[in-house]
């Protein structure tokens, strides 16, 4: 197992700095899109229901 991780770091690169910056925005827009969805669906569900949100 050890043997297979080590060939696999060996075999890879670092991304360079524009792939890198690619890959943190479209990372931070799915949380933020996760979030968005959950904060949106906990909004409609405590409207529903006709409790105070928190």
């Amino acid at each position: 197992m050890v043997e297979m991780w080590q060939r696999i770091l060996t075999l890879s690169d670092r991304p360079e700095p524009e792939e890198f910056k690619l890959l943190i925005k479209v990372t931070l827009a799915g949380i933020f899109l996760v979030g968005g969805i959950g904060i949106a669906l906990h909004l409609l569900f405590a409207l529903l229901q006709g409790v105070g949100i928190g």
